[in-house]
C-alpha cells in the first residue's frame, strides 16, 4: 500500500515537473557556490570555480598546521614585507591584484588578526598593516578581553547568567587553531540554507495532494468504505508522504554537497568555523556546522511538509496545503522584520532553515535557569512536535467524512 501511495504521488505530471524543477535548481545553486571561490593569480588574473579552488588550495596549504604565536608573527612580517613591494604602492589595479595574489595563502590568518585588533561592530581590512608582529601574538586573548569590554560598555542589554555564558564559551575554545584551506566548506555553508530553503518548498508540493486527492478525484467514498480504508491505508499515506519528505531531503542534500565538495575540495572539515564566523559563540568545526546545519533544515522541512500534509487532510484542497510551507518558510521571516519581538520571533519555525544565520550572531535563551543558545532548543522541540502532530493527523483523516 506503501508503494501504491507513493505511486499515485509521482504519476502526476506536476509532481514530475516538480522534480525536475528541483535538479534545475541543484545545478543552478552548484554552480553559484562552485563560483564563490576565486583565485588570484599572480599576473592579477582571477579564476574562479574549479580551477580557482585548486590552486587556491595549494596557496593556502603552504601555511596548514596549527596558528601559532610564531605563525602569526610570520603572517604580519610576509605581510609587511609585501606591502614594501612595488606592486602594492602602485595605482594601477592590476598591480594591487599581483600584490593581492601572494597574501593569498594566509587571508584567512590575517583575516582573523584583522577581527581581533577591529572594533566590535566593525571589520578593519587594513588593521594588520598597523601592529607589529609581536602585537599580532596576543590574537586570541584579545578574541575573549574583546567580549569581556563589549558586554561592559552597555551597548547591549545581556543578563548576568547571559554575560557569562558567553565569556565562558570564548574561553572554552580550543587555541591555537587548526589552519588549512577550507573554502569548499566555507562555499557549501553559506548557500546550503537557501538550498534548503527551495527544496522543503518542493517537499511541501509533492505531499500537499496526499490526502486531499482521494477527495478531488471522487474515490473518498471507495477508499473509506474498504476493509483497511480508515487504518493501514491511512498508515500509508502518511508513510509515503514522511518517507517522501525524508528521502528527498537526505539524497539532495547530499547530491549538493557532493557536487560542491567534488569540485572545491573537502578540506578543511576540522578547522574551526571561526575562520568564517571569528564572533561565533559555537566552538565547532566546519563538519560539525554542517551537521547542525542539515539537522536543523530537516527538522524543519519535515514540520512544514507535516503541516502541509495536515492541511490537505482538514481542508480536502491541494491549493491550500501547497500554500501553507510557504507561509510558514517565507512569511514567517517577512513577520519578524516587521514586529518587533525578537524573543518571539528567535522560535519561528523558519529559523530552522537559518541554522548558518543562528551560528553567526548571539541568540540565547533561559531554560530551567540556564542559558542556551537557541538552536539547541530549537530542533528537539520542533521535532517533538512533528511527532505529536503524526498521530493527530492519523486522527483527522480516519474521521474524515465521505461527501
Amino acid at each position: 500500500m506503501l508503494w501504491f501511495e507513493m505511486k499515485k504521488v509521482f504519476c502526476k505530471f506536476k509532481n514530475r515537473m516538480a522534480v525536475v524543477l528541483l535538479l534545475i535548481i541543484l545545478a543552478a545553486v552548484s554552480m553559484l557556490t562552485m563560483n564563490r571561490v576565486e583565485y588570484v593569480g599572480s599576473d592579477g588574473s582571477h579564476v574562479s570555480g574549479i580551477l580557482g579552488a585548486r590552486s587556491l588550495r595549494a596557496e593556502k596549504n603552504k601555511w596548514k598546521g596549527e596558528v601559532t604565536q610564531d605563525v602569526l608573527e610570520a603572517v604580519v612580517r610576509e605581510n609587511d614585507a609585501i606591502n614594501r613591494s612595488p606592486d602594492s604602492k602602485s595605482d594601477k589595479i592590476e598591480e594591487l591584484n599581483k600584490a593581492y595574489a601572494k597574501k593569498q595563502g594566509f587571508s584567512d590568518i590575517a583575516e582573523l588578526i584583522n577581527s581581533a585588533f577591529s572594533e566590535w561592530r566593525d571589520y578593519d581590512y587594513f588593521a594588520i598593516d598597523n601592529i607589529s608582529a609581536e602585537e599580532a601574538k596576543s590574537v586570541y586573548e584579545r578574541r575573549v578581553s574583546n567580549l569581556k569590554q563589549y558586554l561592559g560598555s552597555g551597548e547591549e542589554a545581556f543578563t548576568d547568567s547571559e554575560k557569562d555564558y558567553l565569556i565562558k564559551k570564548y574561553e572554552d575554545l580550543q587555541t591555537p587553531f587548526y589552519y588549512e584551506y577550507s573554502d569548499g566548506w566555507s562555499a557549501l555553508l553559506q548557500n546550503i540554507s537557501t538550498f534548503i530553503l527551495m527544496l522543503a518548498l518542493v517537499i511541501g508540493f509533492l505531499v500537499a495532494g496526499i490526502f486531499s486527492g482521494e477527495f478531488q478525484t471522487k474515490a473518498d467514498a471507495i477508499f473509506f468504505s474498504s476493509r483497511l480504508g480508515r487504518n493501514r491505508a491511512v498508515l500509508a499515506k502518511m508513510g509515503a508522504g514522511f518517507l517522501i519528505a525524508t528521502v528527498f531531503y537526505v539524497v539532495f542534500v547530499l547530491l549538493y554537497t557532493f557536487i560542491v565538495l567534488l569540485a572545491l575540495g573537502a578540506d578543511g572539515a576540522n578547522c574551526p568555523i571561526q575562520f568564517d564566523m571569528w564572533r561565533s559563540l559555537y566552538n565547532i568545526t566546519f563538519f560539525q556546522a554542517y551537521l547542525l546545519i542539515v539537522t536543523g533544515g530537516y527538522v524543519g522541512t519535515l514540520f512544514a511538509a507535516t503541516l502541509s500534509m495536515l492541511a490537505s487532510a482538514v481542508t480536502r484542497s491541494t491549493a491550500t496545503a501547497i500554500i501553507v510551507p510557504f507561509v510558514v518558510l517565507c512569511a514567517f521571516p517577512f513577520l519578524s522584520r516587521v514586529i518587533t519581538l525578537p524573543g518571539i520571533c528567535s522560535f519561528f519555525p523558519d529559523q530552522l532553515l537559518e541554522v548558518y544565520i543562528t551560528i553567526k550572531d548571539w541568540v540565547l535563551v533561559g531554560l530551567g535557569g540556564k542559558v542556551v543558545d537557541v538552536v539547541n532548543v530549537l530542533i528537539p522541540v520542533y521535532a517533538a512536535v512533528c511527532l505529536l502532530l503524526a498521530p493527530v493527523l492519523y486522527k483527522v483523516y480516519r474521521k474524515a467524512q465521505v461527501a
